[in-house]
């Protein structure tokens, strides 16, 4: 195996090194930026190639001790070598790079990071199931990074506590049950009072395996639920009475309740940060009428609705829809109407008709908004837009769109760092006609 040395240049997408020699490009796992490093060659690409570490010949300054054991192997984090502080000014580089490289522009303020806790922070998350006799029988955890395999987790720093301190009893539970090999996955959502786990099987549960999960819901104070097949097959435990999940967002006194499958922002603290920002730079008046797409459950159609004269709240699924229109009432909130419709088709136009939309709030998911900013915006023609992205390549994207062709300026632009230790970079950006 061929053997190289070479200086990281940055980080890619996922979170490893990129090393340029002799002008081909390699993406090193662990080569932090900055790093000078010595690696053996890996898979080759036709862009690019792979790269193993082998020794980091001058390490970088923000290079951190790794706290979680598991790092390395398991796929829930990326980039644990690297300090906190120096994660987050990797995203907004990697935020305005994109915006200047894709988009051709720039905000005209970079907003102060939104941060939070480091740890303990997922109240959302999807736990790999996995019988393997090789490795001791049944295995809970995440999927190995870049591999399908499952790595076995008895704690997780990322994970709410309480889960975290419930994974070794939930190995045990698997294995006693009469399907654990065709049991490939449990879904855990945690809310402010309530935690739920959804165990996807793929074979009838027997009367003992009942038991069995009604014992582990007493004894661990959780609600548990039965996914057979696709989203609408998930249902509590026969017997059981699951509680509500749900979360408040106590600066717009708003609570937003939520099925154990649905989205939710992993990250409650985070999240209540990014509420607030999100209002302030709509820039919410009485007179306001606002026309919020990728609505969801209502996590920013409530707050908004709280300070202004009307929300529209669009999404594609019914279910969704139905979810905003129960939170709406669950918080006496009257002001609001929640429709659904297919945001990625000709019939987005159809929406510049809601007369009096004078603001506009976006929250698309990874594909971005194209056909939103393309085919609404000239039309609908809002004074503010306000846009929260998961992906900065589509969200830079769009800008150009919106500043190039439409002519809007990118007022203001700042990462969200909802995903601690992994390479994931959210953000909120704000543009004015």
């Amino acid at each position: 195996m061929t053997q190289l040395e070479g200086r990281a240049g940055d980080l890619s997408h996922d979170g490893r090194g990129v090393v340029r020699v002799d002008g081909k490009v390699y993406f090193v796992e662990g080569a932090l930026p900055g790093e000078r490093v010595r690696f053996t060659r890996g898979k080759r690409w036709r862009r690019h190639e792979t790269g193993r570490l082998d020794e980091v010949v001058e390490p970088s300054a923000d290079r951190a001790a790794p706290p979680c054991e598991y790092f390395g192997t398991c796929g829930g984090c990326a980039v644990q070598h690297l300090s906190t502080g120096a994660q987050v000014r990797y995203k907004q580089r990697t935020l305005l790079d994109n915006l200047e490289r894709i988009g051709r522009v720039s905000p005209h303020v970079v907003l102060e990071p939104i941060v939070g806790p480091v740890q303990g922070y997922r109240r959302k998350a999807r736990l790999g199931v996995r019988h393997v006799p090789k490795k001791g029988g049944v295995l809970v955890g995440f999927r190995e990074r870049h591999k399908s395999y499952v790595t076995s987790l008895d704690h997780c720093l990322a994970l709410h506590r309480d889960v975290s301190e419930m994974l070794p009893a939930l190995h045990e539970v698997v294995s006693s049950l009469s399907c654990f090999d065709r049991l490939p996955q449990i879904e855990i959502a945690c809310a402010d009072q309530a935690t739920a786990l959804v165990f996807r099987h793929l074979e009838a549960l027997s009367g003992g395996d009942y038991e069995v999960l009604a014992r582990y819901a007493r004894e661990r104070d959780v609600d548990v639920y039965l996914q057979s097949g696709g989203p609408d097959t998930v249902m509590p435990l026969p017997g059981s009475s699951p509680r509500t999940l749900d979360y408040a967002l106590t600066a717009h006194d708003v609570r937003i309740a939520f099925a154990p499958t649905d989205f939710v922002q992993v990250n409650a603290a985070v999240n209540a940060q990014l509420v607030s920002r999100a209002v302030e730079l709509l820039s919410p008046v009485p007179d306001d009428e606002v026309l919020e797409l990728f609505c969801g459950i209502g996590n920013f159609s409530l707050p908004i609705a709280r300070r202004v004269g009307r929300v529209i709240g669009v999404e594609a699924s019914e279910i969704m829809v139905g979810r905003a229109r129960d939170n709406a009432a669950r918080n006496a909130i009257g002001n609001c109407e929640f429709v659904a419709a297919d945001l990625y088709t000709e019939a987005v136009r159809g929406l510049s008709s809601r007369d009096g939309c004078n603001k506009l709030f976006l929250d698309p998911p990874r594909s971005g908004a194209v056909e939103v900013v393309r085919d609404l915006v000239p039309t609908l023609a809002p004074e503010r837009i306000v846009y929260v992205s998961c992906n900065p390549s589509t969200l830079a994207r769009d800008s150009e769109i919106l500043v190039r062709r439409e002519g809007y300026r990118l007022s203001a632009a700042g990462v969200v760092d909802m995903f601690p230790h992994t390479a994931h970079v959210e953000s909120i950006a704000l543009f004015e006609r």
